[in-house]
């Protein structure tokens, strides 16, 4: 077995802001160390003290007050520590921008953080994997390798589609370089979904209505190429209403689809969102999930929260769950996103919510088995959102 890292770390000398320090233990501790916290204003010789009887794997130091106090003080504590140093000891700095400038001439640190960086950039410095990113291929592009290596923090996922193709491809640049997701779901319009292969059947004048109007291969290409940079975040969009396995042929060689989202009993004419009957809709929706399923791409469908959308009783909302599930794992996939929609309805008690939500995973998860893992999405209700954006947010 692995011997459990330790890291010791406080706040150096007079400084008393310890907020940063019990943050960084906090992700360490979730990365698998051993911690202890050493508290503020530390003497120098205390933290080289303990760090050698607790036999440290790394030593983290804070210093947020005057730099040039808190660089003479980090050159000293760098010559009482040179010995642990040598013994490989690691050594990490925190403390604002003009400190951590000074921290990093010294030489001494392995890494300074100055409080700009990602949580997951932390963790993974912590799990010894690289930190510095600078490309595609730092940035896992599937989805289950994108959550384990994401692990503890979840990736995120948000819906994104403005009216031109000009003003989406400016806002998933934005998005990415801001590191703001992990996953960006494409929302495109109504002829996107169901008349893509059918331009004889567009409307011109409903062109971008509730989304992008995304008219040829090359468009979702464009699109994938503004995601190229950033946290480079992955891409998903709708299953479509019509043409399937066209679509998700597409959606693989464009945008290298991230997983596939589609409903079982939803987006036909029951809705007036597609062609299909109900029938022939369930029978296409699951040659989606069987083509998906051979192609390792995971599933999710989202059905249940469209019946409690509609005012559904949770018996409903439940056993929609486990149908879905079920019918995922029928139909080969192996990785399936089970998606946990709250406040659909709104009104619901939390407790009654929480409860309906626990019903379905104690349904679903019994179903798992070696090639059939379910992970878990939770979002917040469509029909939740106030009106007032500070209220939503």
């Amino acid at each position: 077995m692995m011997k459990q890292k330790t890291v010791v770390a406080g706040a150096l000398g007079e400084c008393v802001h310890v907020a940063g320090v019990t943050n960084f233990l906090r992700l360490a501790e979730s990365a698998g160390w051993r911690t202890i916290f050493l508290g503020p204003s530390v003497p120098i010789e205390e933290v080289v003290k303990v760090a050698k009887r607790e036999k440290a794997d790394m030593v983290g130091v804070s210093y947020r007050l005057t730099p040039e106090t808190g660089e003479r003080l980090l050159g000293e504590f760098a010559e009482a520590a040179s010995e642990l140093h040598e013994k490989g000891v690691r050594f990490a700095f925190g403390g604002t921008p003009p400190i951590v400038e000074r921290a990093r001439k010294i030489g001494f640190f392995e890494r300074a953080f100055d409080g700009s960086e990602q949580s997951e950039a932390i963790v993974a410095y912590l799990k010894g994997k690289q930190t510095e990113a600078s490309g595609e291929a730092d940035f896992p592009q599937s989805t289950i390798e994108r959550i384990q290596w994401k692990s503890p923090y979840p990736i995120l996922r948000h819906h994104f589609g403005l009216p031109t193709m000009e003003a989406t491809i400016d806002g998933i640049a934005k998005i990415a370089d801001a590191h703001a997701l992990d996953v960006i779901s494409l929302g495109i319009d109504q002829d996107a979904q169901e008349n893509f292969f059918h331009p004889e059947r567009q409307d011109p004048r409903q062109k971008g209505a509730g989304g992008v109007p995304v008219r040829s291969a090359d468009d979702y290409r464009a699109l994938y190429q503004a995601s190229r940079r950033g946290n480079f975040p992955m891409l998903r969009t709708y299953s479509g209403t019509d043409d399937f396995i066209k679509l998700a042929e597409m959606y693989r060689d464009t945008i290298n689809i991230a997983w596939c989202a589609i409903p079982l009993f939803w987006f036909n004419q029951m809705d007036g969102r597609g062609p299909w009957d109900l029938e022939g809709s369930i029978r296409e929706h699951q040659g989606v999930m069987k083509w998906y399923g051979e192609h390792n791409i995971p599933v999710e469908l989202n059905e249940p929260h469209h019946w409690g959308m509609r005012d559904s009783s949770d018996v409903t909302f439940v056993v929609a769950a486990y149908l879905a599930a079920y019918n995922a794992r029928a139909f080969g996939v192996k990785d399936y996103i089970a998606q946990f929609m709250f406040n659909s309805p709104p009104g619901l008690s939390d407790a009654m919510d929480l409860a309906k939500m626990l019903a379905v995973m104690d349904m679903v998860e019994p179903l798992q088995h070696d090639k059939f893992k379910v992970w878990k999405q939770s979002r917040i209700g469509l029909l939740s959102h106030p009106l007032d954006t500070d209220a939503a947010r």
